[in-house]
């Protein structure tokens, strides 16, 4: 029997939705904005090592997807291959906790966890091709971005619950630095692991019943064609490109705000909270805007967003009596933002033939490669100019950005793509 419904909420959708969910509030725990930024901080005090942990996520990510992407068509059952490499990486961040369990701290400990970030990160781009091609097979291109607000909605209504243990963790001082942030990956790694049970319900409606052997030369020399053959997707690249050092600098928000006030290690804490709120706010806006305007309006709003929270960082550093308010709202703004990857990923597959969706996912990827620097980049300003200096390059890329994803296709303009994937 089939498992589609009519209005498309169906078994896939929430499903796929409760993994996502999951994921992101894992993510939300050990993402670089957050307490992997205050884990380095309060290791080695070097802003340059919190830039390479962005750039680490950034870089192995991309190099994950860009090794899975020719093998997306030889994998006969998608949802038991992703079932797989998921447990695997969602243990990783146990392994992040026990250096720190054994007593090791300063730069041992941040080299040993960055080695296994690397590796969590290079698993989750394994995963991200194949994972799009279940989407795309499995729901409705109309509500591919409702479903990945959902995610970003229903995890942040969990992570509120974790959030409270994360905060109380950060902000306790009856533990070490190094049992604090043990618990910290033990606390993601669980969440994390969770997302499995959903996984497992997802069932792939048109798998493949003649599976191709991968060629890689082959696959990639097709690339450049591709791109010479897509208006849509060349303008979509210029526009990614340009917004990955934007956000770089978000990922300095609680590091910088703490320094600015000078704040107690409880509201510091509260950051990471905010981070949080956020995503939930910001899931539940994109999932609309996707949904009713498309994916286009998504990244606009997303970028603007950002501009404005590097907005009110500079003004906190010339005007510290805007006080903690204002830096809760700004990390708030700056973690709503990081929805845009719901747009970006919905766009990529709104403007792909079924038989290169594989393709234009990798050529999304490629974008970011010479940009997956830019977060160590953004750490060595910090270092050597000074937040400002940082947050203003931030800022010149953000506008480029918004003036390039101006160029993109708007729904109805990509509504002839669908017919064709």
């Amino acid at each position: 029997m089939s498992i589609q419904s009519k209005n498309g909420y169906n078994r896939n959708y929430w499903a796929m939705a409760l993994e996502g969910a999951f994921f992101m509030g894992g993510i939300a725990i050990i993402g670089t904005s957050g307490s992997v930024a205050l884990f380095i901080d309060a290791m080695t005090g070097s802003k340059t090592l919190i830039g390479l942990a962005v750039t680490v996520q950034t870089l192995f990510m991309l190099s994950g997807q860009l090794f899975s992407a020719p093998f997306v068509r030889s994998i006969r059952k998608l949802p038991e291959f992703l079932v797989t490499t998921m447990a695997i990486q969602r243990v990783i961040p146990l392994l992040m906790a026990l250096p720190l369990f054994l007593g090791f701290g300063g730069y041992i400990s941040v080299g040993i966890f960055l080695v296994l970030y690397s590796i969590f990160w290079i698993f989750d781009g394994v995963m991200v091709v194949p994972w799009g091609e279940i989407c795309a097979r499995a729901l409705k291109s109309e509500l591919r971005g409702h479903m990945m607000g959902m995610q970003v909605t229903i995890g942040g209504a969990a992570s509120l619950l974790t959030g409270l243990l994360l905060t109380w963790l950060l902000a306790t001082q009856a533990i070490s630095d190094n049992y604090r942030f043990a618990f910290i990956f033990v606390l993601a790694s669980a969440v994390l692991l969770i997302s499995l049970i959903p996984m497992r319900m997802v069932r792939d409606p048109n798998p493949l019943t003649v599976t191709e052997k991968p060629q890689i030369r082959r696959y990639y020399a097709r690339v450049p064609s591709v791109v010479r053959g897509s208006k849509p997707l060349q303008c979509v690249m210029l526009a990614r490109g340009a917004g990955y050092v934007g956000f770089s600098a978000l990922s300095f928000l609680i590091v910088f705000g703490s320094g600015v006030l000078k704040i107690t290690e409880t509201q510091v804490s509260w950051l990471v909270y905010a981070s949080i709120v956020g995503g939930l706010i910001g899931g539940i806006i994109v999932a609309e805007i996707s949904r009713r305007f498309g994916n286009k309006v998504v990244i606009l709003f997303c970028n603007i967003c950002v501009f404005i929270a590097i907005g009110m960082a500079i003004m906190l550093t010339f005007l510290p009596l805007l006080g903690y308010v204002w830096l809760f709202a700004t990390c708030t703004l700056a973690s709503l933002s990081m929805n845009i990857w719901v747009g970006y990923f919905n766009y990529i597959l709104d403007i792909a033939p079924g038989k290169d969706r594989s393709v234009y996912q990798v050529v999304n990827t490629c974008v970011g490669i010479p940009f997956s620097f830019a977060g160590y980049a953004m750490g060595a300003i910090i270092d050597n100019f000074g937040y400002v200096a940082m947050f203003c390059m931030g800022g010149i890329f953000v506008v480029a950005t918004i003036f390039l994803s101006m160029r993109l296709q708007s729904k109805n303009s990509l509504a002839t793509f669908d017919e064709q994937a």
